[in-house]
């Protein structure tokens, strides 16, 4: 298992215990099932109770206590044959009734498979779910490349260009109550100050561009562009990733220019007529 991967995955666990620690209201055993089931993605089917322990930083025998839980309730199923644990019926249900995006991201494929290839980099599709952007779907570039992000994964914060996007396009109360939040550093280059942070999220709103240089994880940048439904609404962003080390000034134009013509033909696709104003914001 990669290194990198154990990290990522022991600092999610945290931020939900910390989360859990700051908020008297909260419960931190609930918080720690939570991160357990947070561990499951579409690279990541099935795990067995040592891995569990090890990703999430807990003790052996918490963890054991929490998945039999999570077993109990139906969230999990073990695997007697290989005393790996899936996800179980009560969790496929969870996921069946939320909302399904399947049609959306079969429609943008072309759009990410052009983006590509006119690139050469990894692409990723995230839509806002209640305010929080999540991917939906990668296409992944043939170069070396240790992606962080997966499929149903929560793509951070304003750290990501995601979330530069959905909070530059949002109404200026939504914005303002976003940028008051306590931010986190996740790396040395992570951009916590408002002030600062709003003047991005101005230029951002000018340019249809969001970039992201080590922000979130270190050695990874990006850059996005927002995806416009028939009514100007903001319903998706688009985002070229690729290695720090390929991120150069010619390869920052190349990938601006063609996520932001991929994100207005997606956007043309689905009825977004270009020559018409956007929507301005509302409270």
């Amino acid at each position: 298992m990669a290194a990198t991967e154990a990290q990522v995955a022991k600092r999610q666990t945290s931020r939900q215990e910390r989360a859990a620690e700051a908020d008297p209201l909260t419960v931190r055993a609930l918080a720690r099932g939570l991160a357990i089931l947070s561990m499951y993605d579409v690279d990541h089917r099935e795990w067995t109770i040592d891995e569990i322990a090890a990703r999430t930083g807990l003790l052996r025998m918490t963890a054991y206590r929490m998945v039999r839980t999570l077993e109990a309730a139906e969230f999990l199923v073990r695997d007697t044959t290989t005393n790996h644990y899936h996800l179980g019926p009560a969790a496929i249900t969870m996921a069946y009734v939320a909302e399904d995006y399947s049609e959306f991201v079969e429609h943008a494929r072309p759009y990410l498979e052009e983006l590509l290839e006119r690139t050469g980099e990894s692409v990723t599709l995230a839509v806002p779910v209640d305010g929080v952007p999540v991917c939906v779907s990668i296409v992944n570039s043939p170069r070396p490349f240790q992606r962080e992000i997966a499929p149903g994964r929560i793509i951070g914060d304003l750290a990501s260009v995601h979330g530069k996007i959905f909070t530059a396009f949002a109404s200026p109360g939504e914005r303002a109550a976003i940028l008051a939040q306590k931010r986190r550093q996740h790396t040395p280059r992570t951009v916590i100050d408002p002030e600062e942070l709003e003047r991005e999220l101005e230029r951002v709103a000018e340019e249809d561009l969001a970039y992201d240089e080590e922000g979130l994880f270190l050695s990874i940048c990006s850059v996005g562009s927002p995806v416009r439904d028939q009514l100007g609404n903001i319903v998706a962003a688009l985002s070229v990733v690729m290695p720090t080390g390929r991120f150069g000034p010619e390869e920052r134009d190349l990938c601006a220019g063609a996520v932001r013509d991929a994100a207005a033909s997606l956007s043309a696709y689905l009825g977004w007529n270009e020559s018409r104003p956007s929507p301005g914001p509302t409270d």
